[in-house]
């Protein structure tokens, strides 16, 4: 998933704002909306805004209408690209313009909006949250977070649940059945089957997003993590240039000879296109992926990929990035809003959802016979959001993933090039991006 790295409130801004807006976090039924644009006062319509992805289709083609079929209350659903919803929704949280009753978002939006008063606090608002949603995905919408470092201005403040998870998106492996007996476990097994398997350009042994930034990111965070590092430590430092963050780098430089060509450049669509044309034994993707593996306009190998969590090292350690929805302080019908997230996120629904192929968010849904039937991966989803690790909760987290992700690609350039020595090439631009996410974390102030 693309990250948004301009307009954002820096960690500054964020508690400027926090101040100016935090009083709007508690005002939950109360607030009128006036303002830009046609606000509905209705109570049985809704207004739901949202970026463009794939996983959205169901929600949208399917379970709109039968949330209105079954409650009599509307559903207008506004799209667009991320870049442009992203400003949308915080113009609208931060204006108070009341447009929208529910935003669609990405993950790492929560902490910059719920800090700046630009969502309601759910459970104040009345909904339960159902107890069978899988921890690691419910755990993104709290404020503080409930897990992992936390700025020092909210150190010690109780976490507040200001988004649910409507799409538990996280990634897995994906692998081509016929090349493998069984789900590979660990990236031993991976790269042995590369040397005994791949046959560039035939067939390759692995294939990456190398582009600089987020992709090469959540390229590297799978791997990392399962080495036993991290994005960023307890205390916020870099839990990356240590001898765990190295060895995972070096792990990725050995597939070089077994990878296409090209891979500095290569992104989502480069990546999954050599997979699905069956040229490559396995790579790690979001769950997005499982919409296109078995569509015979997409993929020449239907019926052939399989899923999994993503290899161990010393643990398996798939990067999260679900998709949640946040009612903002403005929202014209929060009755209608509290109502539809509760009904998305009950045990019928999250099924059917399942049924879709779809990365649904409760346990049952997800490991229900009948589900799994229709979507094999379903169980994979599970697995791999149990052990997922999920990145830094904070507005600064996409600044932190340029950095590093700039210094990967640099890395990766110079490892094709040299054909060898990847530890000391890893070690020098890890300890680079060390250098300077630690310089700018320094300068927003309030992390060490």
């Amino acid at each position: 998933m693309k990250r948004v790295l301009d307009a954002r409130m820096t960690r500054r801004e964020l508690l400027r704002n926090s101040a100016m807006f935090g009083a709007a976090t508690f005002a939950v039924t109360t607030l009128s909306a006036c303002g830009l644009g046609k606000k509905s006062s209705e109570s049985n319509k809704i207004v739901i805004g949202a970026f463009q992805d794939n996983a959205l289709a169901p929600l949208r083609d399917t379970f709109f209408k039968r949330f209105t079929d079954e409650t009599g209350i509307k559903v207008q659903y506004n799209e667009t690209n991320y870049d442009s919803w992203y400003q949308n929704a915080k113009n609208d949280g931060l204006n108070k313009t009341g447009a929208y009753d529910i935003y669609i978002m990405d993950d790492n939006w929560v902490p910059e909006f719920a800090a700046a008063g630009i969502l309601i606090d759910l459970e104040a608002a009345g909904l339960k949250p159902n107890p069978d949603l899988l921890e690691n995905g419910l755990n993104q919408g709290y404020w503080p977070p409930k897990v992992g470092p936390r700025l020092k201005d909210v150190a010690n403040d109780e976490p507040k649940l200001y988004a649910l998870p409507i799409d538990d998106d996280v990634q897995m492996l994906y692998y081509n059945s016929d090349q493998f007996s069984s789900a590979p476990t660990t990236w031993d097994e991976i790269f042995a089957a590369m040397k005994d398997k791949a046959d560039p350009p035939n067939m390759y042994g692995w294939t990456i997003r190398g582009v600089k930034g987020n992709p090469i990111v959540q390229t590297y965070l799978p791997v990392l993590n399962s080495y036993g590092g991290a994005f960023a430590n307890d205390d916020w430092t870099p839990g990356f240039d240590g001898a765990e963050g190295v060895a995972a780098l070096e792990r990725i430089f050995s597939f070089i000879p077994y990878m296409p060509r090209g891979i500095v450049e290569f992104d989502t669509d480069q990546e999954i296109q050599v997979l699905l044309q069956g040229q490559s034994l396995a790579l790690t993707e979001y769950t997005g992926l499982t919409q296109r593996i078995d569509d015979p306009e997409s993929s020449t190998v239907v019926g052939k990929i399989d899923c999994a969590a993503t290899p161990a090292e010393e643990k398996s350690g798939p990067a999260i990035g679900i998709f949640n929805a946040g009612i903002p302080p403005s929202a014209p019908n929060t009755d209608g809003a509290i109502q539809f997230l509760d009904w998305f996120t009950s045990d019928d629904v999250q099924l059917d959802f399942a049924k879709t192929g779809s990365a649904a968010v409760t346990r049952k849904a997800l490991t229900d016979p009948s589900a799994i039937s229709e979507a094999r991966w379903l169980p994979a989803m599970a697995d791999a959001v149990d052990n997922s690790t999920p990145k830094p909760r904070t507005p600064d987290e996409p600044k932190m993933e340029d950095i590093l992700g700039t210094e990967l690609n640099k890395a990766l350039v110079d490892a094709i090039a040299a054909n060898g020595k990847y530890g000391g090439i890893a070690q020098k631009h890890l300890s680079a991006a060390a250098d300077q996410m630690t310089s700018y974390l320094q300068q927003q102030g309030g992390y060490y």
